[in-house]
């Protein structure tokens, strides 16, 4: 600053302004770029020591590209010619074939509508009347579990909007539907995925450990969270509440849980007995800033040597005897590296962050399996922030429950390998056309 008294006013003045102004900038830039910025969503990478590499990231090294297989064909089909289509000689026997395997799509088809005559009974032996049922057909409704399952997974699956569906259904098949025909189809999936959502939330109850994280979604004009819980299955738990608190953690998990829990160390889970705090947030926030300086690099290597080596350590698996050692001895270094840079103060908001999680960043060597990161909750919650982006806000008081009961099982299901399709389907056809609860 001193130097810009021999400037001329015009041109001091202009710097004065550009400094104002990238000041302004920096304070806007915190609220999308900041410790708690997943990767995925970061659009400067900063690298350890300061420097930044443009854009997103792309595969990662090592990474093997996939190869289409080429299908078996369906059916063959001789293409042949009898004249030559130059001088219109005959042109007798092939001397080759060519072969050309190529995939299409059949024409499309008209929906298929279907009378069931449904005969009732009088039992002799216990007075009931039975009428009885087939797999294709609802006890309540109009439509059937394929046609049910292909407007959900629209929906869910395609990320599509009743009015488009509404198109699509007309397009490809001449289905007429009003978008609000469409969403009583989809609030009577909900119903049926009921069931199934409550034994979801007891696998979460009854894991060994589970992953949480929560993002905003709006209800009604009303900001409220959705929150997900992963268990190390692969079972997968939605839940939209109007709280960040601890009270839904009660509410899912049972007051006077004692089971353990991988987050990302928000307040809402200091209560939690049991606790992995998430190491890639940890490395976020002593990566974040511009220039680092010499102490924020050094304690930034500190950190990553840590973790790598935390990494190789449960990558051997070693006994159970081994694991409580080395968590004790880890701790107790943590806990000095911590107190060193503490007093520091371009490093002492980081130090502390860490000090505040003291205890709970080698919980994973407790318990063989766990990840020291929340990167599966954070994977299994993208989705629904794409939704949320989509669709802006819920509507009704019934959309976040029935959403949730939809997309806990399809993302359960696609998590664990399954045909989501096949498994709402079969789910459709078990719950409204052959169950007689």
């Amino acid at each position: 600053m001193d130097g810009l008294q021999n400037l001329p006013d015009e041109v001091r003045q202009y710097i004065l302004y550009l400094e104002q102004r990238i000041q302004e900038l920096e304070r806007r830039l915190k609220a999308y770029e900041n410790p708690h910025t997943p990767p995925s969503q970061q659009r400067f990478k900063t690298n350890t020591g300061g420097t930044t590499s443009p854009g997103r990231r792309g595969a990662p090294p090592g990474h093997h590209g996939a190869t289409r297989e080429r299908p078996q064909p369906d059916e063959i089909i001789p293409v042949t010619m009898d004249q030559c289509p130059w001088c219109g000689s005959y042109l007798g026997a092939a001397i080759g074939i060519e072969p050309r395997t190529i995939e299409e799509l059949p024409p499309p088809q008209k929906i298929k509508v279907t009378q069931y005559d449904l005969h009732t009974y009088f039992c002799p032996g216990c007075g009931s009347t039975i009428t009885a049922t087939h797999p294709d057909c609802p006890r309540v409704g109009d439509f059937g579990p394929r046609l049910m399952t292909h407007i959900t997974m629209m929906k869910y699956n395609q990320r599509g909007v009743l009015r488009r569906i509404e198109e699509s259904l007309q397009e490809q098949y001449q289905f007429q539907i009003s978008p609000k025909g469409l969403l009583d189809i989809l609030l009577r999936v909900g119903d049926a995925c009921a069931p199934e959502y409550e034994c979801l939330l007891h696998q979460i109850r009854g894991a060994r450990w589970r992953h949480t994280d929560e993002t905003s979604m709006p209800v009604m004009g009303k900001n409220c969270w959705l929150w997900i819980f992963r268990t190390e299955h692969d079972a997968v738990l939605v839940v939209i509440r109007p709280s960040r608190g601890k009270k839904v953690l009660e509410e899912i998990l049972g007051v006077g849980f004692q089971g353990a829990m991988v987050n990302d160390g928000y307040s809402s889970y200091h209560s939690l007995p049991v606790v992995q705090r998430c190491w890639a947030h940890l490395l976020r926030e002593v990566d974040h800033g511009g220039d680092l300086s010499d102490h924020e690099q050094m304690f930034s290597r500190e950190m990553h040597r840590h973790f790598e080596a935390l990494k190789e350590f449960i990558g051997k698996d070693p006994p159970m005897n081994q694991r409580i050692k080395q968590k004790m001895r880890w701790d107790q270094e943590l806990e000095a590296l911590v107190d060193d840079y503490l007093d520091i103060p371009e490093v002492h908001v980081k130090a502390q962050y860490i000090k505040n999680g003291l205890g709970n960043w080698h919980t994973c060597l407790l318990h063989p399996g766990m990840q020291p990161t929340n990167n599966l909750a954070e994977q299994a919650i993208r989705e629904h922030v794409i939704i949320r982006k989509i669709i802006g806000a819920f509507r009704s008081t019934r959309g976040p429950e029935n959403y949730s009961h939809i997309a806990s099982l399809l993302a359960t299901w696609r998590l664990q390998g399954k045909n989501m399709s096949e498994e709402l389907e079969n789910l459709l056809r078990q719950r409204l056309c052959l169950s007689r609860s």
